[in-house]
């Protein structure tokens, strides 16, 4: 049992939705994407929902807001050497077609070869 606080999120995804895993997320990420320069060009460094060096420059209150708060996708702020840009983030950015969750998309679509595509749904509950 999840304790106060806690809030839970199911999602459901079919086997035809699971092949589209460039599609975009309906808004931007909430986490403000965090990146430095280096010499082979920007390098992806963190992803925060809060920071307080961001939050201070550009005037936000010092501790994390709920919901977090959201800008237009490409909105950047150049703070000192890091650059913080807004982003959308699309389903391959967060499971990768390859990685870890691979298992399941292989079960998936040998149940979808034997059921159909809108027969099979993975259903799944995140906690934050």
């Amino acid at each position: 049992m999840a304790g106060p606080g806690v809030r839970h999120h199911v999602d459901h995804l079919g086997r035809a939705e699971g092949g589209r895993l460039g599609c975009p997320a309906e808004r931007p990420d909430s986490r403000i994407h965090q990146y430095r320069q280096t010499l082979d060009g920007l390098k992806l460094v963190g992803k925060a929902a809060w920071d307080p060096r961001f939050a201070q420059a550009l005037n936000l209150p010092q501790r994390p807001t709920d919901p977090p708060q959201t800008w237009p996708e490409g909105t950047e702020w150049l703070i000192g050497d890091t650059l913080y840009r807004s982003e959308t983030l699309r389903r391959r950015d967060a499971v990768r077609e390859d990685g870890e969750w691979k298992p399941v998309w292989d079960a998936m679509e040998k149940l979808a070869s034997q059921h159909g595509d809108d027969n099979v749904r993975l259903v799944v509950w995140f906690d934050n």
